[in-house]
């Protein structure tokens, strides 16, 4: 061979390919798509009509608009993450993750249902600061001033943000 020829491309690694790949990214980015699809399907028939006074709407912005716009967001977060997916080179570190992982995950989700449960019945405050005391103190903050300041200073913050700054209805105090 001499000095002006290119060697020839090395060969690929048994197993690796160039092009597009199958892997669990796109099975998540999958799931994240039909779960956008479904939540904009729903937005409908879970916003309430807002109130009219005299045949007018009190709010001048859709109370659906919010929903949609997140939920789109998310569609179209999902569709490039599906697109881009099959470049990703990564390990599944899914496999990685032992019991005690996926026991926080389940007890997270159990607290944040038992939380939507709660909200209507306890009101944003009280259901807010139950939330973020029991997470804090399952995930090991042991350090029970600050836990209690936070856990009572952040709920009451968002609120009065929310209800006074920016005029959103929350649900109310229960002991109102």
């Amino acid at each position: 061979m001499n000095e002006s020829e290119t060697p020839p491309p090395a060969a690929a690694p048994a197993g690796a390919s160039r092009g597009w790949t199958w892997n669990f990214n796109h099975a998540t980015a999958f799931v994240l798509i039909l779960l956008a699809l479904a939540l904009l399907g729903a937005v409908p028939y879970q916003v309430a009509e807002p109130q009219r006074l005299f045949g007018r709407a009190l709010t001048a912005l859709d109370p659906a608009l919010y929903p949609r716009l997140v939920f789109g967001v998310l569609l179209v977060v999902a569709i490039g993450y599906f697109a881009a997916s099959g470049r990703i080179r990564e390990p599944n570190l899914f496999r990685t993750v032992d019991a005690r992982g996926y026991f926080n995950v389940g007890v997270t989700l159990v607290c944040l249902l038992a939380y939507a449960f709660a909200l209507p019945h306890l009101g944003f405050v009280v259901s807010g600061i139950a939330l973020m005391l029991v997470l804090t103190v399952f995930y090991g903050n042991r350090n029970h001033l600050l836990t209690a300041a936070v856990g009572v200073l952040v709920p009451l913050a968002i609120y009065y943000g929310a209800t006074r700054l920016l005029g959103v209805s929350l649900p109310e105090l229960p002991f109102r």
